[in-house]
C-alpha cells in the first residue's frame, strides 16, 4: 500500500467484513479492532524496501490514515536532508492532539519482536472439506453486495452508504423485496430516514418503521393516493411511533385531492383573496406563483395534488380580468 487512505479504507473494509460474519462488532474505540501498522519508504529506483517502523495508538481509521502520511513525510524529509541513517526500527505512538508519531521504543533486532517458535503452540491443519464447507457457508459479503447493487443502476454514493452498514443493507434488500423501486427506496433510506437516526442517534435496527411500510410508503406516493410532502410527514410518523400507512391516511384524512373542481375551488378562493398580488403578478412578477402555490397547499392541508394544482393555478393566473 502506498497511503494512508488506502491502508485505512482497507482495515474499514475488514471491520465491514467482520461484521457481516457477525465476527465482532469491530468497534476500534472498544478495542474490538485494533491497528498497528508498518512503514517504510525507499528512493525511487531502489530495490530493497528501507528500515520498517511500527506505529500504534490507533483507535480510529482517519487516525490511521494521518499517521500514516504523516510517517511517511517524516522519512522522506530525513532521506532529503541525507539523514536517513535516523530511520531506525522502532515502535511509535501516534499523538492525536499534536498530529504526529514520537518514538515509544527501539528494537535492536529480530529476537526482540519474539520470531522464534513457540512449542507450546502447535501448529493447525484444515482439511480442504473443511475450507470449502466454510468458503459455502459464508453470507453475501460487501464487496459482493456492492457489485449487485451496481447492476442495480444506483449511483456509487448510494453503493457505499447502503452496503457500509449490514443492517442497513438489509432493511434496503427487504424493502426491494416487498415491490419497492431500488432508487427511491435508496433515496428514502439515505435521506430522511438517515437524518431522522443521525438526529435520534439510533441504528436502523431501532426506528419504529418497518421495510414492509417504507414499500407501502412509496407506493402510495407512486400511485398517488398521497403527495411527497404528505409521504413525508407519514415516514416521520412511522419512525418515531410505527403504525401502518393505510391507517395512518385513513386516521389523519391525508388521502390527496385529485379532483379538479375541488382545486379549482380554492385556487380561486386564494386569488379572491390576494388581489394585490394577483395584480402584482399579472404585472410582471410571475415569482408571485409560488406564493399562491403555498397559500393553496395550506388551505388544502398539503393534500392538493401538485401537479394539477400548479396546473389550475396557472390557467387561472393568466386568464384575461
Amino acid at each position: 500500500m502506498r497511503n494512508g487512505i488506502e491502508a485505512a479504507e482497507y482495515a474499514a473494509e475488514i471491520q465491514r467484513v467482520v461484521r457481516y460474519l457477525g465476527v465482532s462488532n469491530g468497534n476500534m474505540q472498544e478495542g474490538s479492532l485494533r491497528c498497528d501498522v508498518n512503514v517504510s519508504v525507499r528512493p525511487i529506483g531502489q530495490l530493497q524496501f528501507g528500515t520498517k517502523v511500527e506505529i500504534k495508538n490507533l483507535n480510529a481509521f482517519s487516525a490511521v490514515s494521518r499517521a500514516i502520511d504523516y510517517e511517511i513525510s517524516r522519512q522522506v524529509l530525513l532521506h532529503s536532508q541525507g539523514q536517513d541513517k535516523e530511520i531506525v526500527q522502532e515502535t511509535r505512538l501516534w499523538e492525536e492532539g499534536a498530529q504526529k508519531t514520537v518514538t515509544m521504543r527501539k528494537k535492536e533486532g529480530l529476537s526482540d519482536y519474539r520470531y522464534f517458535p513457540e512449542p507450546d503452540l502447535p501448529g493447525v491443519f484444515l482439511t480442504q472439506d473443511y475450507v470449502d464447507g466454510i468458503h459455502n457457508s459464508l453470507p453475501e459479503l460487501p464487496e459482493m453486495k456492492r457489485r449487485r447493487y451496481e447492476k442495480m443502476g444506483l449511483s456509487m454514493q448510494d453503493v457505499l452508504f447502503l452496503a457500509n452498514d449490514m443492517n442497513v443493507a438489509e432493511f434496503f434488500d427487504t424493502t426491494i423485496k416487498k415491490g419497492a423501486d431500488a432508487k427511491l427506496a435508496a433515496n428514502w433510506i439515505m435521506s430522511d430516514i438517515a437524518a431522522y437516526m443521525k438526529n435520534e442517534e439510533l441504528s436502523i435496527t431501532e426506528v419504529k418503521l418497518s421495510p414492509q411500510e417504507l414499500a407501502e410508503l412509496i407506493a402510495s406516493i407512486k400511485d398517488g393516493t398521497i403527495s411527497g410532502k404528505i409521504g413525508k410527514q407519514i415516514l416521520f410518523e412511522l419512525l418515531a411511533k410505527g403504525g401502518t400507512v393505510k391507517g395512518l391516511i385513513e386516521e389523519k384524512d391525508l388521502v390527496q385531492i385529485v379532483d379538479p373542481a375541488e382545486i379549482e375551488k380554492m385556487v380561486e378562493k386564494v386569488l379572491s383573496e390576494n388581489p394585490k398580488q394577483l395584480d402584482q403578478y399579472r404585472s410582471g412578477k410571475t415569482k408571485l406563483q409560488g406564493y399562491f402555490a403555498g397559500q393553496i397547499m395550506k388551505l388544502s392541508k398539503g393534500k392538493a395534488n401538485p401537479g394539477l394544482l400548479n396546473k389550475i393555478l396557472l390557467e387561472k393566473l393568466n386568464a384575461k380580468s
